[in-house]
């Protein structure tokens, strides 16, 4: 009898592990677009375009293994980020963009059981968040960042919202990809993103733009066929295209500006570059009207 029941518990030892090994891990929930981070040939120059020029205030600072970091805030949740390398002109400057996730280690061992590299375990940014960088599947590296309660950008929230901003949120980013691909394996397969919008929107013939929404929230990345890695960009919501134009025509001083365009979406865009050949674009929120 005592044989047997040491058995059993032996067995036990064996088989509950594997079960929790076994066990299905759920993609956490995603809130959004948080920021995104690119090089920059001189800091002054992201403080010219992004500062004065698009009127977003400097939030902070902080260090990265590929040196230091500005922050500029759009709203308490999103930001764009700069990393200055003085030959930014001939990189791939988009270093991330970063999609908020408040479960950052159940998304690693979520990506993990769906066959994606990822890190052994998170880290903890400069700024004092959880972090994990993949790779998706045409290189972009994409991070997974929880912005928690003690680091520097929740500690902001209320600060820095100038009254002067150009615009108060990202509506989508713009991310380089080898092809259009209908249903793309990663984002749509593993990550469970929806399509929003197609070019052409009939099925019937192939994909060559289109948005996926992210699945908990309402902002979504843009897929279009670029030849450039540094198609990557941030889009940036507004009200009114032509106020818009009017105002960074008033602050323009040596930036230049281009002419808008109604894209295929049928909403007005307009796109500019900094010195460096970053892109910004913005869009209306409605169709043309």
């Amino acid at each position: 009898m005592k044989r047997y029941f040491l058995n059993s518990v032996l067995l036990l030892l064996v088989i509950v592990p594997l079960f929790t090994l076994a066990q299905e891990v759920k993609r956490p929930e995603m809130w959004g677009i948080a920021k995104m981070t690119f090089l920059v040939s001189d800091f002054d120059l992201a403080r010219e375009y992004y500062g004065r020029f698009l009127g977003f205030d400097e939030a902070f600072s902080y260090d990265s293994e590929l040196g230091k970091v500005i922050s500029f805030k759009i709203n308490d949740r999103q930001f764009l980020e700069f990393i200055e390398d003085k030959e930014a002109k001939n990189k791939g400057r988009l270093v991330s963009y970063s999609i908020e996730t408040e479960e950052v280690e159940q998304m690693r061992l979520f990506l993990e059981q769906q066959k994606i590299k990822v890190p052994d375990k998170i880290s903890i940014d400069g700024a004092g968040n959880e972090v994990i960088l993949i790779d998706d599947n045409s290189g972009v590296p994409v991070e997974f960042i929880n912005l928690t309660e003690n680091s520097l950008h929740r500690k902001s929230k209320g600060l820095y919202l100038s009254e002067n901003r150009i615009s108060t949120r990202i509506h989508h980013v713009g991310i380089y990809c080898r092809e259009v691909v209908d249903n793309d394996s990663f984002y749509a397969g593993v990550l469970g993103f929806k399509e929003l919008w197609r070019y052409p929107e009939s099925h019937n013939e192939k994909v060559m733009m289109n948005y996926y929404q992210i699945p908990n929230c309402v902002e979504n990345i843009e897929h279009y066929p670029a030849n450039d890695i540094n198609f990557s960009h941030p889009c940036f919501l507004v009200e009114d295209m032509q106020e818009t134009i009017y105002t960074l025509k008033e602050r323009r001083g040596e930036n230049k500006l281009a002419k808008p365009m109604v894209g295929k979406g049928k909403r007005w865009l307009l796109n500019i570059k900094n010195d460096d050949g970053t892109k910004v674009e913005f869009t209306e929120a409605h169709t043309i009207r």
